[in-house]
């Protein structure tokens, strides 16, 4: 397995409180990988460390074979990290259109960026009938599909996904899981928070078990599966994310 991104020895703090111990963690080119976890494990903030919405008191950060610990966001976009943030985030009162335009606003490249929204609208054929619709007015699935078609927009070689499935109804979380897995396809490695354990699992390669900002399990997604303790173990926890 070739690393696309890594986190060595991470001590994340707010204030006095310490919300990661010594947070280590691997995402192979290619995979999929799941960070798992209870409410206030330390989930969100592992996710704003890699986009550089958060700095850690100690550790790195690989991205790509180079340090990225501490760099601004838009440079990390830059070298290739898509963001499909938690609630999705849309501009609401912006088309379809141009909430997928905003997600190739670090790109120059025009005739490459109409021909990737060809690419992005043939991989979510239901935003082509949406384009001049309101994102707003679009309902919650529609919305998530939004935000990710909007990280393909950037080309990147990573797209992080902080909680896809949250407050979705159970025939949309399905197929949200499942473009999941066509993005993977596509040549996109998946580097996905997510609460919903048994979910995550099924489309997964590898995953975490993030409880109080340490690692407390991990392996291949269909090892973790099979594992009696990872009930107990994600969702655990109490301290602050």
């Amino acid at each position: 397995m070739t690393e696309l991104l890594s986190l060595e020895n991470i001590n994340t703090f707010y204030g006095p409180v310490q919300v990661h111990f010594d947070l280590s963690l691997t995402v192979g080119r290619g995979h999929i990988v799941c960070l798992l976890g209870g409410n206030a494990s330390g989930k969100s903030t592992t996710m704003k460390i890699i986009l550089g919405l958060v700095k850690p008191q100690s550790g790195i950060v690989r991205f790509d074979g180079q340090p990225a610990t501490g760099l601004p966001t838009p440079q990390i976009v830059r070298r290739g990290v898509g963001s499909v943030p938690e609630a999705r985030r849309l501009f609401g009162d912006m088309s379809v259109r141009e909430n997928l335009l905003m997600g190739a606003f670090v790109r120059k490249d025009q005739k490459a960026i109409a021909e990737d929204l060809d690419r992005v609208l043939g991989l979510f054929p239901k935003l082509a009938e949406r384009l001049a619709q309101r994102a707003g007015t679009l309902s919650g699935g529609e919305q998530q599909m939004v935000a990710m078609a909007r990280a393909l927009m950037g080309r990147p070689k990573l797209i992080c996904m902080d909680e896809p499935t949250m407050g979705l109804s159970p025939l949309w979380v399905d197929r949200v899981l499942d473009l999941i897995a066509a993005i993977n396809k596509e040549g996109v490695t998946v580097f996905m928070v997510e609460q919903n354990a048994s979910l995550a699992l099924e489309i997964a390669h590898h995953a975490y078990v993030l409880q109080t900002g340490r690692i407390v399990l991990q392996g291949p997604a269909s090892q973790l599966r099979a594992d009696p303790r990872i009930r107990d173990a994600y969702l655990g926890g109490q301290e602050a994310a």
